[in-house]
């Protein structure tokens, strides 16, 4: 029995849920993005603050770490958003 990628189909079916329940997986997944918007906040100003410390005290090394750290930070928050805007396409396209 050979199988194909096109044979699976997943269809949730969320009519025989309460709801509170969608509400509280609505919520959920609120306080998550949210969550992960915050630390990647938080990276933000701790790369920025090193940054600006790596200056004053004429650190190259420390420099190129809150460089590279920015930089992730910054991917992190932008890789969230494309995330949360391809799953509200999605969610719009099959409805």
């Amino acid at each position: 029995m050979i199988l194909r990628v096109t044979d699976i189909v997943v269809r949730p079916d969320l009519r025989g849920l309460p709801p509170n329940v969608l509400a509280g997986l609505e919520h959920l997944a609120n306080n998550a993005a949210g969550l992960l918007v915050l630390v990647s906040g938080i990276g933000i100003a701790v790369s920025l603050i090193g940054w600006v410390f790596a200056a004053f005290s004429s650190n190259p090394q420390l420099a190129e770490r809150s460089k590279s750290s920015l930089g992730v930070s910054i991917a992190a928050v932008a890789l969230l958003y494309l995330g949360i805007a391809a799953a509200n396409y999605a969610g719009r396209l099959f409805s």
